[in-house]
């Protein structure tokens, strides 16, 4: 299957040489061109990454041992892990309707045959759901006929099902119910490899079924258990995928009024409560607001953390916070700590890519990983935000996790900073009056020994300086920067040309 004709370029994406411009000035203004577009006018919800993203972090978008869903369907018994987990899916599906005899044939048979199959209450149900789950995704899969598609539907629903299910017991009742269920021994629970990478690659936003899909296969399971206390299967979900990112009483966050798309968007659900409050406040987007007059977007964008702790902010791990739960106050920015690794990478990439092209979510993690593409630009940020135990990064060095966000920066933006504008906004006024005060200082000390030699200094000064200092056109310090040359290294650069013009001498 050419997976490539599913991810298309998108419109907004900008060149290399652009990429790497945007990347050495984190404060200048972008073009609105360059921005990449959320697509809301399709009504499918699971579709391949695009590949700015893909180019980001590629594993984070392709599992490694299994394929649930159309998208990987070719790969299942092609590659070695992927089919040692198709085996996994039959064994529970065999134990699943053991238990069950009401979903088996009504001679009371296991269904194996396709007759046998169409006559399973499983089976019909995923007939009755097949058109509208196709549509669900961005390919037709053409190439995989109804009653594959039905069977695939059956097996990957009722595994996934079966998983959050034994999860659940194992992990949250007593032992003596898990032992009923005879999975104590089974690998994928004694292997905390295997649960994990099951974790990650179910979170994959083309590695999904409907959530429909599930719910449906799930009340067929449960319809003779009449417990009042019975656990939701989107209570299931979230504690499964927990120890990926996790936070406490993450079941009570869940919002069961909405309809979700799939298991990624049941976890990215429980991490906006505190945040989606905040953004109702706030109201709708300020596009408008960060425009000049041109038509290009402000230089609106978080200093570095190396720049900001010059400038006096204070940092604080804000434990015990949401995740997204970002506040600046007094001078000290908080922030939830965030354990960085391959696993939660993943997740984050994830969340944003079904940000990018979905109808309704509001982009709060595009808006979040924004703010960590504007906070580091080199591995000394990265030490000072590990010092305060707000990154603890457990993906190499210093070096490849800023390597990491500033790929990030190349690919991920958005016109609106979303939940985030106040902070950004009230960070940078604090330490924009920092640096104007140091400016001011040195600017005013300089322009008198400049103006003392500006007749003269065009006989020993660069042309560059000599240029500025003839020039009729009043000019910044700003004039004078080449590529990313901070602002505080413009003194140094002052000093540094009026040493050299009287360290010769001149003729008057």
């Amino acid at each position: 299957m050419d997976r490539g004709n599913n991810s298309k370029r998108n419109k907004g994406e900008i060149g290399e040489q652009e990429r790497e411009d945007q990347c050495h000035n984190n404060n200048e203004p972008r073009s609105p061109e360059c921005v990449i577009q959320i697509d809301a006018g399709n009504s499918w919800t699971i579709y391949p990454a695009p590949n700015t993203l893909r180019s980001v972090y590629l594993k984070a978008f392709e599992p490694k041992i299994i394929s649930i869903g159309p998208h990987y369907y070719p790969y299942r018994l092609g590659r070695t892990q992927m089919h040692v987990m198709e085996k996994h899916k039959r064994q529970f599906l065999a134990r699943l309707l053991r238990g069950k005899p009401e979903l088996r044939r009504s001679n009371g048979n296991m269904p194996t045959s396709t007759e046998e199959r169409e006559s399973s209450d499983l089976w019909k149900a995923m007939q009755l759901l097949e058109q509208r789950t196709r549509a669900c995704y961005s390919s037709t899969f053409d190439n995989i006929d109804s009653n594959h598609f039905v069977e695939m539907m059956v097996l990957d629903g009722c595994f996934v099902v079966e998983l959050l299910r034994l999860y659940y017991k194992l992990f949250h009742m007593e032992s003596t119910v898990v032992a009923n269920d005879s999975n104590e021994d089974d690998p994928i629970f004694t292997s905390r490899r295997i649960l994990t990478s099951l974790q990650r690659d179910l979170l994959m936003l083309e590695n999904q079924l409907p959530f429909f899909v599930l719910e449906k296969l799930f009340m067929l399971i449960n319809k003779n258990n009449t417990d009042p206390q019975a656990v939701s299967l989107e209570e299931l979900a979230v504690t499964f995928f927990n120890p990926l990112l996790p936070q406490q009483n993450a079941a009570s966050k869940l919002n069961t009024k909405n309809p979700k798309a799939h298991l990624l968007d049941v976890f990215r659900s429980t991490f906006l409560e505190s945040v989606s409050q905040k953004a109702h406040k706030m109201g709708k987007n300020r596009i408008k607001s960060q425009l000049n007059p041109d038509g290009t977007i402000r230089g609106f964008a978080l200093h570095f953390a190396s720049d900001l702790q010059e400038a006096g902010v204070k940092f604080r791990n804000w434990e015990g916070h949401d995740l997204l739960d970002i506040e600046f106050t007094h001078g000290t920015l908080r922030v939830p700590p965030l354990s960085i690794n391959e696993n939660t990478v993943s997740l984050l990439l994830n969340f944003v890519a079904y940000e990018m092209r979905v109808n309704c979510p509001v982009p709060f993690f595009t808006n979040y990983l924004m703010f960590w593409e504007s906070l580091v630009y080199s591995p000394g940020d990265i030490q000072i935000l590990h010092k305060h135990r707000i990154i603890n990064h457990l993906m190499g060095s210093k070096e490849d996790m800023a390597y990491l966000l500033i790929k990030c920066r190349q690919v991920i933006h958005d016109l609106d900073l979303g939940y985030l504008y106040d902070v950004i906004e009230e960070v940078n006024e604090y330490s924009g009056l920092y640096y104007k005060s140091k400016y001011r200082v040195w600017w005013e000390a300089s322009s008198v020994t400049i103006s003392a030699v500006r007749g003269h200094a065009s006989l020993s000064l660069p042309p560059l300086f000599s240029c500025c200092l003839h020039s009729s056109r009043r000019f910044t310090p700003c004039t004078l920067i080449i590529g990313r040359i901070k602002l505080c290294a413009w003194p140094s650069i002052v000093v540094s040309r009026l040493h050299y013009l009287f360290s010769i001498k001149l003729v008057f």
